[in-house]
């Protein structure tokens, strides 16, 4: 019997699962905070899900700043949000989340436009967190006076205070006032993580699919849910005076401004209708919607729900913290060429959106005789198709979803980007002092731009007829055959309307890298037909081959954010002025994540310089760490670089390339990629003569 027992109680234990302690850092933000003994936010939200669908024990505690870099802890312990780094890796496995962290400097002072203000400038930066040695390391070039902070509120408030010029700081989470900001590009971009310890693979594994399977809707739900009731816990008795007030919005004239605010089968869906329902929640107040249409719909209202800085025509400064970020780009037809600058285009004809965000910038370039006014973008859209105008200019998440909901991405392009962006916040009149200083609050938890899976960017939506619904049910079941067949072909046009709007956007990235180094021309062409032809020997399927010989091409796209008279230096690169190439693919991947291409032209532009031993950069991945797609493109790119003659050397005959690429083998490169690529070789000896 009492072997039974036991039996039945180390079963019991093991159906429960062991437990395990996830530490977080209290930040006193919607993603964790403590109210009356009590664990909330979205990460506890986060954690309860995981514990119930995989059935794991993981309770929560609370993380001392102090214990962020004691690295000898429990072998059960994991750790939220620890940043990575080579040493961390040698004891934890990392599990990517949700959040970007960018570093940036934070200031007060309006009159500074770049880094270059803050030199000998009092900076605070937090002691102990990976932007201490990241900053004092890449900008140590500014003679910074180091002012070491606790915590990003004390920052703030040294900044109000006087005491510091600026700080630095990642944009995880952001700050009831609306500080000005510039970004440290030379910090690199890093995600949130989970750390589990390298004695916990199974456990890894099992988190791993979580947070790669865990549905935006989902995320999105919790997200909401935690914002609002957090706001709710700290307002408590806070703004009652709002409570069932009606506000008026003003929103912008077109109802189909994707991503801020649309309209999909009936419902109103984007970034500023998620804002207003959890600001509506929070402060109990119902939201009455106004479209513009005159001047006094400005003047009268409570909110104007899309403003930037420089376009609001109100004489009011009470913004919101920003809750989207405008991509200006300039488009025209297909037949066109693509503009490097706004000079060459003095005596074309702009399409433009009367007293849209873009207006003072272009007016620093062109003249009034230039513009042909519009009242919205599907209208310049229009003019542009119709040829009554050369060019027109507009957001780019924006044009990209009209272009491939109409059809139009067969006609237009897009042939330049700006060199500014546009920070959307909302605006409070400045008679609703309560209901600013609320929404200015509540505004620091949307950090939509801040997610590395944007879940509010997921659906490339567009406006939809409802009554054609009801017209396909009313048909009865007699018609679904005809309707299955129906769908069937619409999803082969609209993967193939998909297909032309990627190629669209290859081809103006690759105009611009051309423009940046002429002689690359035949380059990129190369490395599209090697990769193709390498990835189909390799045994990848069809969609992989031919997407990678599509896309191959970008790879060093990101050499147009490096200063040409390095690229072009005829001798030796100084260590510095490597130390700036290598920057390059880091520069890629985000204009090609921001330009939406592909997940695998994102992978190369960024992976193509990493090596099979860990010695590449920017991440110093290896072995199978590194994405197939620039496993492929390393091995291709190097054997045209060999072969290619250059203002600085004179190329290689094929033998030589083929006997550094052998010796480099297990190196800098995939065994078994160079061994298919040597057994081929004579089929890219061919590809090279053949496209000089």
């Amino acid at each position: 019997m009492l072997k039974f027992l036991l039996f039945s109680f180390l079963l019991c234990t093991t159906l429960m699962g062991k437990e395990h302690v996830v530490l977080l850092e209290n930040e006193n933000s919607f993603f964790f905070y403590k109210e009356k003994n009590e664990y909330k936010g979205l990460y506890p939200k986060i954690f309860e899900d995981i514990n119930k669908k995989k059935k794991i024990n993981l309770n929560l505690r609370e993380l001392d700043t102090n214990l962020i870099l004691d690295m000898e802890k429990g072998k059960d312990t994991l750790i939220m949000d620890l940043i990575e780094n080579e040493e961390r890796r040698e004891k934890y496995y990392f599990i990517p989340t949700f959040f970007y962290l960018k570093a940036n400097m934070y200031f007060l002072n309006n009159n500074f436009i770049d880094i270059t203000n803050f030199y000998k400038k009092r900076v605070g930066v937090i002691k102990g967190t990976y932007l201490d040695k990241e900053f004092l390391e890449k900008y140590d070039f500014l003679y910074s006076d180091i002012i070491d902070i606790e915590t990003r509120e004390k920052g703030l408030q040294m900044l109000k205070d006087g005491e510091i010029d600026g700080f630095v700081a990642d944009n995880q989470y952001g700050f009831k006032d609306n500080l000005s900001k510039i970004e440290l590009n030379r910090i690199p971009i890093m995600v949130t993580t989970l750390a589990v310890p390298k004695s916990e693979k199974k456990l890894y594994k099992d988190l791993k699919r979580y947070f790669e399977e865990i549905s935006p809707e989902t995320l999105k739900n919790m997200i909401s849910d935690s914002r609002r009731e957090y706001y709710k816990d700290k307002f408590k008795d806070r703004y009652v005076n709002l409570k069932e007030k009606s506000i008026d919005v003003v929103f912008p004239t077109e109802k189909t401004n994707y991503p801020l605010y649309y309209i999909e089968d009936g419902e109103e869906k984007g970034l500023a209708i998620e804002y207003l329902k959890d600001v509506g929640e929070v402060l109990g107040i119902q939201v009455k919607k106004i479209f513009y249409s005159k001047e006094e719909d400005w003047k009268n209202s409570d909110i104007t729900v899309a403003s930037t800085t420089e376009s609001s025509i109100r004489d009011n400064e009470n913004y919101t913290n920003p809750y989207y970020t405008l991509t200006p780009v300039i488009f025209n037809r297909k037949e066109e060429g693509f503009i490097n600058n706004l000079v060459e285009a003095r005596k074309k004809r702009f399409a433009v959106v009367e007293n849209s965000y873009y207006m003072d910038y272009l007016r620093k370039f062109l003249k009034e005789e230039n513009f042909i006014y519009a009242k919205d973008m599907d209208e310049t859209i229009e003019k542009v198709r119709k040829k009554e105008a050369d060019y027109s200019i507009g957001d780019y998440k924006t044009l990209i979803n009209k272009l491939y909901n109409t059809g139009y991405d067969k006609e237009i392009k897009i042939a330049g980007i700006l060199d500014k962006k546009y920070d959307v916040s909302m605006v409070v009149n400045r008679d609703q002092k309560e209901l600013y200083e609320a929404l200015k609050d509540i505004s620091a938890s949307f950090l939509n731009e801040n997610m590395s899976k944007n879940i509010y960017l997921e659906k490339n939506s567009y406006e939809t007829d409802k009554s054609k619904k009801v017209l396909i049910f009313s048909m009865g079941i007699l018609f679904i055959s005809f309707i299955l067949l129906y769908k069937g072909r619409k999803n082969l046009v609209e993967k193939r309307k998909y297909e032309d709007l990627m190629l669209s956007l290859v081809s103006s990235l690759e105009a611009v890298n051309q423009f940046n180094d002429l002689e690359t021309g035949n380059h990129i062409k190369r490395l599209n037909l090697y990769s193709e032809l390498l990835a189909n020997k390799l045994g990848c399927s069809k969609k992989f081959y031919e997407e990678i010989g599509k896309v191959a091409s970008l790879h060093d796209v990101g050499k147009i954010g490096i200063d040409r008279s390095i690229l072009k230096k005829p001798g030796k690169l100084t260590e510095e002025e490597f130390k700036t190439i290598k920057e390059h693919p880091e520069i890629g991947y985000e204009i090609i994540k921001k330009s939406g291409v592909s997940i695998m032209a994102e992978n190369i532009a960024r992976y193509h310089h990493e090596k099979w031993n860990g010695s590449g950069y920017p991440r110093g991945l290896k072995g199978l760490e590194i994405p197939l797609e620039a496993r492929i493109v390393s091995v291709v790119d190097v054997y045209d670089a060999l072969r290619q003659k250059r203002i600085y050397k004179d190329g290689f005959t094929h033998e030589k390339a083929i006997e550094i690429i052998k010796n480099e083998s297990g190196k800098s490169f995939d065994p078994n990629i160079v061994k298919v690529f040597l057994e081929n070789e004579f089929k890219f000896e061919r590809l090279f003569n053949s496209n000089i």
